[in-house]
């Protein structure tokens, strides 16, 4: 017999269910990337401002340091430059004292040969001169035995010689700058007025100590008042080439630039031999006059000012570096 099966089948999803869901899904997805796709965006649009303002930021930087660059190359080269004049003016300022030394040596030099020529041409008398120390020394063993500041004999005489030639000369060299009074004996030459600034008269001894029994206390004293000796018998009188007689002494009246009298005395005992000894040896080399002339020291050239100009310029382009 026919029996009607029972329908058992559950329910059942069509198509169209399942199409809704996926593009629920996949507008959600959509809605999703559009909105990521919105915030990256502006994300990068701040990026950029950010990118942008940094940038500028840089560029306006980098201007700076640039035009300080500029500024400090700037300076650098105002230094180089002062740089090269001052050492322009220091080789200058070095020609110009060599010049100055140079002038002063060679006059020195003249005035002692002219002084040894003429002691032993005019009065027979034989000296030693040294031109580079402007030194001239009298013979020693005619002016002092040992231990004594009394002349030997014939060392007054030797000392009138000198005194003839050195009244000849010596004015030729003294006063100032602007003198005018040129005296006859003075040539072409040796008319340099205002050059002689003084003259050391020098006593020295032997190394043999001084008895008790000697008015001089050691030989220090006795150094120094062989020196006056020699001093006052320079300056207390000329002999008068014309008469014979005694005439005031020119020696006495010369003065340097500043009006001093160019003569003076200076007693050095045995402390500067020419000849050493370790004992006691009374050697007429070392018991001696030396005659010591100074020439006046060269004027600063004009440079100087301009030197210490430039160094002070110089120091401020320093100072402004720092």
């Amino acid at each position: 017999m026919y029996q009607r099966r029972r329908d058992i089948r559950g329910p059942q999803y069509t198509a169209h269910d399942y199409s809704i869901s996926i593009s629920d899904v996949m507008s959600a997805l959509l809605y999703v990337f559009i909105v990521i796709l919105i915030i990256f965006s502006f994300n990068m649009g701040n990026s950029e401002n950010d990118f942008r303002s940094e940038y500028i930021k840089a560029a306006k930087e980098r201007e700076r340091m640039e035009k300080i660059n500029e500024e400090q190359n700037e300076k650098l080269k105002k230094l180089e430059t002062g740089i090269v004049e001052l050492h322009d003016l220091a080789a200058q300022l070095k020609r110009d004292l060599d010049q100055h030394m140079a002038k002063t040596a060679q006059l020195l030099f003249q005035l002692l040969t002219d002084i040894h020529r003429d002691l032993q041409v005019h009065e027979n008398l034989k000296v030693f001169i040294d031109p580079n120390h402007g030194l001239l020394r009298l013979p020693n063993e005619i002016l002092f035995p040992s231990g004594s500041a009394q002349f030997a004999p014939g060392g007054e005489e030797t000392l009138n010689k000198l005194t003839r030639v050195l009244a000849r000369h010596l004015p030729c060299y003294a006063g100032t700058v602007d003198s005018t009074q040129r005296p006859a004996s003075c040539e072409d030459r040796q008319w340099n007025p205002g050059t002689l600034d003084a003259v050391f008269i020098e006593g020295h001894t032997d190394n043999i100590p001084l008895s008790r029994a000697n008015p001089h206390s050691n030989n220090l004293h006795l150094s120094g008042m062989r020196a006056i000796r020699t001093f006052e018998t320079l300056l207390g009188s000329e002999q008068s080439e014309a008469t014979g007689g005694k005439s005031d002494s020119v020696l006495a009246g010369l003065r340097n630039q500043k009006g001093q009298p160019v003569f003076g005395i200076s007693g050095y005992g045995e402390r500067r031999p020419v000849i050493f000894y370790a004992e006691p040896t009374p050697d007429a080399a070392n018991r001696r006059i030396d005659i010591r002339f100074f020439l006046v020291n060269p004027k600063p050239p004009a440079v100087i000012p301009q030197l210490f100009e430039e160094l002070d310029r110089l120091t401020q382009k320093l100072d402004a570096l720092k």
